[in-house]
């Protein structure tokens, strides 16, 4: 029986060496053996209840149960939909009715999780997931969330690249504390059972507190720690002081100088990644060297990347893609289509991102495309003024957005500013925009500027800038 790789991979580990710690916590260590017998069992489950190509939610947030739910529903040949942990009661209901999940995995007994069976809506036939490992919503452009399904192909092939870079061998850890709803979770959770290592399984509250955060490294010293920009900067800002053995990846946000020069002294490596959900967790690496060189890097094993001119719109090619949007084909075929790229005309994925090629032919990101926008005739970059304030030594982070864009004659940007704690003096806003002043045009200097404790995030750890411009 052929099942996919995922699933094959882990498998080949379990048999191997069944007494090897797969998931550690601070409570408790399950080996390989142990959870290749719980994934059998509730695969076996699915199996019975469902048919293959079936779609099951996940409402659970722990990383233990996510990497347990992902491997019995590659077993059963399955999908999977892990739902947000922090969403509105309207949001949720609003994806459950567009993806109708067949049933829903809940948290049982310890370490263990029940198949609860949904009823079908007014007799309707469901949707068939033929192929696809899992489905997980994104925010588009518009405000309504779109379901991105990717294949168990695309995910062993992502897997399998991103083993080989930036790398985990078997052995090694990696700390699992993304919300289960945010694809860079999957990389935390599996990638360390499909080559023979370990997932730490950090407690709840890890992603959101940086002294749970520090206290959690120390305990378990993990091979690789892995968050967005938003995190590092957290951690930074409440004092931590780094994990010399520990590669750290820097991914789903821009990674500044400023912000990797903090870095590279912290860790082991430094990595920045990218890469959208659409192309499956992430499609490119760059081992930064030095705190002033930091792009794109080359596109992981079996993917390629390129841009639609000079400068111009960062495309994506390759193993990895996925399969496009649930339920929006017309979303699909302008996101995903053909293109010419240096390897001839390949399947695109249309990021909607922003690059430009250095002289060595490395991709330099340069932004959302909906983040240079036009203010009283003059184009402006929202992320240079971004990074021109996180230069500031008191400034730990900094946010610019358009306020008033319905209304002409009052429309303007503003910074929203997190001040690092310093001991000597604090910062204010006066002295923040003399400072401004030496440095940038005045078409590009915010009109408001907010000094703040700290932003708004998602449940993925991002910045909400959708909270800010309300």
């Amino acid at each position: 029986m052929n099942f996919p790789g995922v699933w094959t991979a882990f498998q080949a580990h379990a048999e191997r060496h069944p007494d090897h710690p797969a998931i550690r916590s601070d409570a408790v260590v399950v080996t390989y053996g142990e959870l290749s017998a719980r994934a059998a069992d509730l695969g076996s489950r699915l199996e019975d209840a469902l048919s293959p190509g079936s779609l099951v939610a996940l409402d659970a947030g722990d990383p233990a149960l996510g990497a347990l739910a992902f491997l019995a529903t590659a077993r059963s040949r399955c999908a999977l939909l892990p739902l947000n942990q922090d969403s509105p009661a309207r949001h949720r209901t609003a994806v459950l009715a567009d993806a109708r999940p067949a049933a829903t995995l809940r948290p049982g007994g310890p370490g263990l999780l029940e198949v609860v069976l949904e009823p079908a809506a007014d007799g309707a036939r469901r949707t068939r997931f033929d192929e696809v490992a899992y489905l997980l919503y994104t925010s588009g452009s518009t405000g309504s969330p779109k379901g991105v399904l990717v294949s168990h192909q695309a995910l062993a092939d992502r897997l399998t690249g991103l083993a080989a870079v930036p790398g985990l061998r078997a052995g090694q850890s990696m700390l699992a504390m993304t919300a289960l709803s945010f694809d860079i979770s999957i990389a935390e959770m599996l990638l360390p059972l499909t080559v023979g290592g370990t997932v730490v399984a950090a407690p709840e509250g890890t992603r959101l507190d940086p002294e749970i955060f520090a206290a959690v490294v120390r305990r378990h010293a993990p091979d690789v720690l892995q968050a967005t920009p938003s995190f590092w900067r957290l951690a930074v800002a409440a004092g931590w002081a780094g994990a010399p053995g520990s590669d750290l990846w820097c991914g789903g946000e821009e990674l500044t100088a400023a912000l990797a020069a903090q870095l590279r002294s912290r860790g082991r490596r430094l990595w920045n990644v990218y890469g959208p959900t659409e192309a499956t967790i992430w499609a490119s690496a760059q081992l930064v060297s030095a705190a002033d060189d930091v792009t794109l890097g080359t596109a992981l094993p079996g993917s390629g990347m390129c841009l639609s001119g000079p400068e111009g719109e960062i495309l994506l090619y390759g193993d990895g893609l996925a399969l496009g949007y649930l339920n929006q084909p017309e979303l699909t075929a302008e996101r995903f289509r053909p293109r010419q790229t240096d390897t001839g005309t390949r399947l695109c994925y249309h990021t909607g991102d922003r690059g430009r090629y250095r002289a060595d032919g490395r991709i330099e990101f340069l932004g959302r495309d909906d983040g240079q926008v036009k203010l009283r005739g003059h184009r402006i970059e929202l992320g240079e003024i971004e990074r021109t304030l996180e230069a500031h030594e008191s400034v730990s982070e900094a946010v610019v957005v358009v306020s008033a864009r319905d209304d002409p004659g009052r429309t303007h940007l503003t910074a929203f500013v997190v001040v690092r704690p310093r001991p000597d003096a604090g910062l204010d806003v006066r002295s923040l925009r003399l400072w401004l002043a030496e440095r940038l045009p005045a078409v590009m200097r915010p009109a408001r500027i907010e000094l703040m404790a700290a932003l708004p995030r998602t449940t993925a750890g991002k910045i909400d800038r959708r909270a800010l411009v309300r």
